[in-house]
């Protein structure tokens, strides 16, 4: 059996009461521990499954709010920091309470500190149409999120955007605000070209913000997609569901997997994928435009996790517009100055966003491997499969095998078996393999 799905151990695990009081272990108690990562997500997550012979909710007690230090020691290596799973999340509900058989057992379910600093904090002020878009994510972050907090800071990962925008904060919560400039950051050249009725927009938009167990980031999907071999995270493979035991390549092995989600075509021109079109009014200069957005076109040159040098559809999907979004412009905005100003913004970075956006989950694909607390959303990893004849794997399946970046993550460590489950997606086809 893999050693990774054996060999995990508790050298920690610790919950302090709200009061400030001692510090309660918890390592002997733990049933079950699930720890969960989404790239669309702002926090990780975790539930604990406890159970003990006295009332835990009762005894330390547990009321929302409680920090717990974690504390896991990895079988890839020895007790250096590198090979352990550290991490401190905070209660914030307790459920499946059952106090039957002289014994109680709960869930706790934890998150990380952030969280309730989000839902305390507000963005008020103006954020000027002359800064660049990530300045204003970084100052959300680092001076309205941590307000008060300095000493509490993660690791902050904010890629640089090439545009620049102006908004009001409006009370936003910070963690919405930051997802919502997402949708609207640039990477690289854009902007339109042309006017009126033939008037075309370029390049690439849309960026992901997500929390793991390394900090937060603020990341352009074009940079996540990157399939230069320096980015891949591990390999894993695919070689039957039967595991010889005593084998050190077991720990990179798929023990199962299933395809979530492939093309759907239908689904992909409903939503404007391939190529749309937007309606643009300025309110400044009482003008309206035509801007016409084609993803193959402008993906030619991006950054992609398969080998294909296209997206491959039929021409009269991937040129014939098969959605109209009409948008008011954000121009008239104030300036530093206080006089009325134009904004440069770019006037289709929505439809740029959600064409892109929609082309990175195309394909979904779930596998299950031996627990890895290395691994984290936004990683890239290559998984390779066999080609099927006759019932029997032959060569490499190079449709279904490549790189793929980690979308959702799970750890399970329980007595018996610790797994880690991942859901991956990728935008293309064809396989780079590690070494490329």
């Amino acid at each position: 059996m893999a050693d990774a799905i054996t060999g995990f151990k508790w050298k920690s695990c610790s919950i302090t009461p709200l009061d400030g009081g001692k510090a309660i272990e918890l390592s002997n108690s733990i049933m079950m521990f699930d720890y969960f990562e989404d790239i669309l997500q702002p926090n990780v997550t975790a539930a604990m499954t406890l159970v003990s012979s006295y009332s835990l909710v009762n005894e330390v007690p547990i009321r929302g709010g409680e920090k717990v230090d974690i504390e896991l020691v990895s079988p890839f290596g020895d007790s250096k920091s590198s090979d352990s799973f550290d991490i401190t999340l905070y209660v914030y509900k307790v459920s499946g309470v059952d106090n039957e058989n002289s014994r109680e057992m709960i869930v706790v379910h934890l998150t990380t500190l952030e969280h309730f600093f989000n839902e305390t904090s507000r963005c008020m002020k103006k954020y000027f149409p002359d800064v660049k878009l990530s300045t204003h994510v970084r100052d959300i972050l680092e001076n309205i999120l941590y307000e008060g907090n300095a000493e509490d800071k993660k690791d902050i990962t904010v890629e640089d955007t090439s545009n620049t925008y102006g908004f009001i904060g409006s009370g936003k919560k910070p963690f919405h605000a930051i997802s919502w400039l997402g949708t609207k950051a640039l990477k690289g050249s854009g902007g339109v070209s042309g006017d009126g009725e033939t008037g075309e927009n370029k390049g690439t938009a849309g960026f992901l913000f997500y929390e793991n167990n390394a900090g937060f980031h603020f990341r352009s999907i074009d940079t996540l997609v990157n399939s230069s071999s320096t980015n891949v995270a591990f390999s894993y493979f695919y070689k039957g569901k039967v595991i010889e035991t005593a084998r050190l390549d077991n720990n990179k092995k798929i023990i199962n997997f299933n395809v979530e989600k492939n093309i759907d075509l239908r689904n992909a021109l409903s939503v404007g994928m391939y190529s749309n079109d937007t309606i643009f009014y300025n309110t400044y200069e009482n003008k309206l435009s035509k801007f016409h957005y084609n993803l193959q076109e402008e993906t030619k040159k991006a950054s992609r996790l398969g080998k294909q040098d296209k997206i491959l559809v039929k021409s009269e999907f991937a040129n014939k517009s098969s959605r109209s979004l009409v948008r008011l412009s954000d121009h008239g905005v104030l300036g530093s100055d206080g006089v009325i100003t134009k904004s440069n913004i770019d006037d289709g970075v929505m439809a740029k966003s959600f064409s892109r956006y929609n082309l990175l989950f195309t394909q979904a694909l779930n596998i299950l491997v031996p627990c890895n607390t290395k691994l984290k959303v936004g990683d890239v990893i290559y998984c390779e499969f066999p080609k099927m004849e006759g019932g029997k794997p032959t060569d490499i399946d190079s449709e279904m095998s490549g790189n793929y970046i980690i979308r959702e993550l799970r750890h399970h460590i329980a007595s018996s078996q610790n797994t880690t489950s991942l859901k991956l997606m990728r935008d293309s086809y064809g396989v780079y393999g590690p070494d490329e």
